[in-house]
């Protein structure tokens, strides 16, 4: 029972790690972000890992995301 729980928590800490590791590189790729907006933002993924991690990553994408319209119907003029 032991070495099934070691193994599984060495499992998910190396997901966190990667995950942790993922948006700090995104996060610094960004280049609409200034360099005190990226050191608050990685040391928020990092002080607060899983959840740091998914609303930092969120705000890059959705930065990085095209604005859409909200209707489809068009104006006629």
């Amino acid at each position: 029972m032991g070495l099934h729980l070691g193994i599984t928590a060495s499992l998910v800490a190396a997901a966190l790690l990667g995950l942790d590791l993922y948006t700090t590189w995104a996060i610094w790729r960004e280049p609409d972000l200034t360099g005190m907006q990226k050191a608050i933002q990685s040391a928020f993924v990092w002080l607060i890992p899983l959840l740091g991690a998914i609303v930092c990553l969120n705000v890059v994408r959705a930065m990085n995301r095209e604005p859409t319209a909200r209707s489809n119907f068009t104006t006629s003029e």
